[in-house]
């Protein structure tokens, strides 16, 4: 077996980022490409296959966060503050800016850089020489801002800091960000302390079971001696927190437990601006629509009463308010019960 396909083999089961049934297909394209010969395939596939058990069992040992978590969960936060992360991006770093340009042209708000490694690093990663992260502003055409970078780069190595991830860098941006060698622990088959994924090409994880709203709060007021309401404005703030981190803190989200369907939903408010000749300046508070601080009539379609927070202006003696209805055009986030239900306030 020639030796650089025993290396490409290692490099696609270690470098963790494609799941067994892509790695076998990939290493038996790349074997019947180089070898040919039936026999020779197998015996590169077996090779493969005996690389993934030890993998397996390695894992069994990684008690605690490994580097590669760490750099995860980094890329993790800087997604949530506007910046596009993103791991294994593409096979060569063209392959990798094509990527994230195109992820930032879909974001909202628009992304205003990025941080990425490529195929190829991961290669160069699992044989111990380390990372290097290709970074870069967008304008607003999304072209490359060659004075903006040198902040994204402050940005993603403050944010690798905290997670206790050690990089080096010169300050020129014609320079990558390099994280220096560390002992590669990408996982396949089990999880680090906080479950989750940044953007790129991972395997999809199975989702936790859904937890029962209803109980945890029983249990909440119970063991901790609190009214069911405290209970349930805590579940709520524990929800919209957990949102916020999510999906940006920039969002102005809300989050109401529904007793009658168990779950929490998470919602945000979007404000619309009328085209040229409709009425202009509206917006909704507690108490119905306002422009400036004169109360007018609400323009045809819209109710007054839309918005979550004019449930508190109505709300009746020893019992909770009633969410009304959205106003149209506001849309509802991913219910949480859903996006957070492994994650319950204790």
């Amino acid at each position: 077996m020639r030796a650089y396909l025993r290396e490409k083999a290692e490099a696609v089961v270690l470098g963790g980022y494609l799941s067994e049934k892509q790695a076998h297909s990939s290493i038996q394209e790349l074997a019947r490409h180089e070898l040919g010969s039936d026999d020779a395939v197998e015996q590169l596939l077996a090779y493969a296959r005996s690389l993934l058990e030890r993998q397996k069992a390695d894992e069994l040992c990684w008690t605690g966060p490994t580097v590669n978590d760490a750099i995860t969960r980094a890329f993790e936060e800087l997604n949530g503050k506007g910046i596009v992360a993103m791991e294994d991006a593409g096979g060569s770093l063209s392959d990798g800016w094509a990527e994230v340009t195109r992820a930032a042209r879909d974001s909202a708000p628009p992304a205003r850089g990025a941080p990425f490694f490529h195929g190829q690093d991961v290669e160069r990663g699992v044989f111990g020489a380390g990372l290097m992260l290709a970074f870069g502003a967008f304008d607003e055409y999304f072209q490359l801002d060659d004075a903006a970078s040198p902040a994204i780069a402050r940005e993603v190595r403050e944010a690798l800091a905290r997670h206790g991830v050690r990089t080096e860098w010169n300050g020129n941006i014609q320079q990558r960000i390099h994280i220096p060698p560390f002992p590669w622990r990408k996982r396949h088959s089990t999880q680090p302390g906080r479950k989750g994924r940044s953007r790129g090409r991972q395997k999809e994880e199975p989702l936790p079971e859904r937890f029962s709203c209803k109980e945890v709060l029983e249990e909440v007021t119970r063991e901790e001696r609190v009214t069911h309401e405290d209970a349930i404005a805590a579940l709520e703030a524990h929800i919209r927190d957990a949102a916020l981190k999510h999906y940006g803190d920039w969002r102005k989200l809300e989050a109401r437990y529904d007793p009658e369907k168990d779950r929490v939903e998470v919602f945000q408010d979007i404000s619309a601006r009328p085209r040229r000749g409709s009425c202009a300046g509206w917006c909704t508070t507690p108490g119905g629509l306002m422009r400036g601080r004169t109360p007018r009539v609400a323009p045809a379609g819209i109710e007054p009463a839309a918005h979550p927070r004019a449930a508190e202006a109505s709300e009746s003696a020893g019992g909770r308010p009633r969410r009304p209805r959205r106003a149209p055009g506001s849309r509802t986030m991913p219910s949480a019960s859903r996006s957070f239900r492994n994650r319950a306030p204790r």
